[in-house]
């Protein structure tokens, strides 16, 4: 007898009526904390942040035809994308080109501006917000939200002429008016657990450090994870010698202050269950605010990051061979194991990538590698001066 299939419990909302106490609800706990962002705002209050922001008197539901949608946006000469996840916020501004969507995936490829991925089985619901209490500063979006009610992604007009504002607004009506059911399910996310350490059989981690080894592009890697079923921080602990290095936190501030003292442009990857943004340049302004660490650099490139560093759990240098050679990054994780940025060198395909990239990942190694549950002392002093001698 063949095993049911998990339950999954869903939540119905009906928008054709505002939930007013829930956005009062919102604005209460904003009094008392002004920096609640919507997303931190739905958390304290139980909800998605889908449900949050459908009860903003400035919202307008916009169906579930995301795609469509997304094609229009290449008419728009300057737009911003945020990307969120836990832990970062990477904003861009720029404008879409070069546009393919599929119905399962999509790119829009365009290095040093927007240049997305898109997971677009996860693109579900669409909200219009728009702002224009204040006459000197509208703002209007567009909102991208996943079947569970969490931000994929958010679009901000950016170009205010008025043949810009008018041709947005037409196209949030157009979209509004093919809108036929207003009452929709969310599935209500499960809680992820702790993060845990998955050790691999003798035999299959055999295989995971062969294969590691034959990889001749970094996007094998994934495939190489869902064949052995484990998660990319469990497959570095087990990673082929000299291919991966736990890090310490402070890592991560350091990786940009080198960056940006050497003027060595970077690729810095952010992204959630909808996309993943990707921002290539030189970094210039680093600044702490409170919890966060950010990327203010939207003079220079119209990019700016913010990263929650001190609550990652695990930060990680990991090499993996291609057929340009080895390609270094550093990866940062939540507590619970899931991704949260990425850093790399800048690099297009068919060239090695930057020297002094290596210069900085081989130095961040040697100052702040630490030991994991397969390496003791000696084996990390040998890694790290492999490091530091070998690309």
């Amino acid at each position: 007898m063949s095993n049911p299939l998990p339950q999954v419990s869903t939540v119905t909302l009906s928008l054709s009526k505002k939930d007013n106490a829930l956005w009062q609800a919102y604005q209460d706990k904003k009094s008392q904390t002004s920096m609640l962002f919507p997303t931190e705002g739905a958390f304290s209050l139980g909800v998605s942040e889908f449900e949050l922001m459908s009860a903003s008197p400035n919202s307008e539901y916009m169906g579930d035809q995301c795609k469509a949608v997304l094609e229009q946006l290449e008419t728009f000469s300057q737009v911003e994308s945020i990307v969120r996840n836990e832990l970062a916020v990477h904003e861009k501004q720029g404008q879409y080109h070069n546009l393919k969507l599929g119905e399962k995936m999509g790119i829009a490829l365009n290095i040093g501006g927007l240049d997305l991925r898109f997971f677009m089985w996860r693109w579900r619901y669409m909200l219009a917000v728009s702002d224009t209490s204040r006459a000197d500063k509208p703002s209007y979006s567009i909102q991208f939200y996943n079947e569970q009610g969490d931000a994929i992604d958010k679009v901000y007009l950016r170009d205010m002429s008025q043949d810009a504002v008018m041709r947005w607004q037409d196209m949030v009506e157009q979209q509004i008016a093919t809108v036929t059911d207003r009452e929709l399910t969310l599935e209500v996310k499960d809680e992820l657990e702790e993060w845990q350490y998955k050790v691999l059989s003798a035999d299959k981690r055999d295989e995971l450090q062969r294969r590691w080894r034959k990889m001749t592009d970094v996007h094998q890697f994934y495939y190489l994870l869902n064949k052995l079923q484990i998660d990319r921080a469990s497959s570095y602990r087990q990673a082929p010698e000299h291919s991966a290095y736990p890090l310490s936190i402070d890592a991560v501030v350091a990786t940009f202050e080198q960056a940006r003292d050497s003027a060595c442009p970077i690729m810095i990857f952010v992204g959630n269950s909808g996309m993943v943004q990707i921002q290539t340049g030189t970094v210039h302004t680093l600044k702490r605010i409170g919890d966060w660490f950010n990327v203010l650099d939207k003079s220079h490139n119209n990019f700016t990051l913010h990263l929650k560093d001190q609550a990652l759990g695990q930060v990680w240098c990991v090499k993996r061979p291609t057929k340009d050679g080895v390609v270094t990054c550093i990866e940062g994780f939540d507590n619970k194991g899931v991704s949260i940025f990425s850093l790399f060198g800048q690099r297009i395909e068919g060239t090695p990538e930057l020297e002094a990239w290596r210069t900085i990942t081989a130095n961040i190694v040697a100052k702040y590698a630490q030991s994991s549950t397969t390496q003791d002392s000696n084996a990390l002093k040998l890694a790290i001066e492999s490091a530091l001698l070998c690309p």
